[in-house]
């Protein structure tokens, strides 16, 4: 029995990570990233390693592990991860996990500062995002 099965790979446009970009800057992500599949429980980016590669999540739940294997997040489509140790040329500072098969569009690093070039509002927005990562979280009292 044939066991294949059809996957719809969401459009950049329908995610939230790209709301506000025009059709010219989604033209240009559309042809400087790729899509995949991956089976859930694969490892996207490991804890400790050189960056190479951004990842946006267009369908499906990754988990974001912290060195000690604590759980710190679960995104779903239009999150977008291994932009922070693209921008700070650091070791990824955390281990990203696919719960479920998960559609994804990745990028190199090269891609990646296309990318940002291409779109200066999406620039913002990742570079907010990296922000708010980097933030320690604090209680509320």
């Amino acid at each position: 029995m044939d066991r294949r099965r059809l996957v719809l790979i969401p459009d950049v446009a329908d995610l939230a990570l790209f709301a506000g970009c025009d059709r010219h800057e989604l033209a240009r992500i559309r042809s400087l990233t790729t899509a995949i599949l991956l089976p859930a429980g694969a490892t996207v980016l490991e804890c400790g390693v050189a960056p190479r590669q951004f990842v946006v999540i267009a369908d499906g739940e990754v988990v974001v592990e912290a060195d000690g294997g604590a759980e710190l997040a679960v995104l779903g489509p239009g999150s977008i991860v291994g932009e922070l140790g693209l921008l700070r040329d650091a070791p990824t500072g955390a281990t990203v996990r696919t719960l479920t098969p998960v559609v994804a569009y990745v990028g190199n690093r090269a891609e990646f500062r296309a990318m940002l070039d291409a779109a200066p509002a999406l620039d913002r927005r990742v570079s907010h995002l990296a922000l708010d990562r980097l933030r320690p979280t604090r209680a509320v009292s």
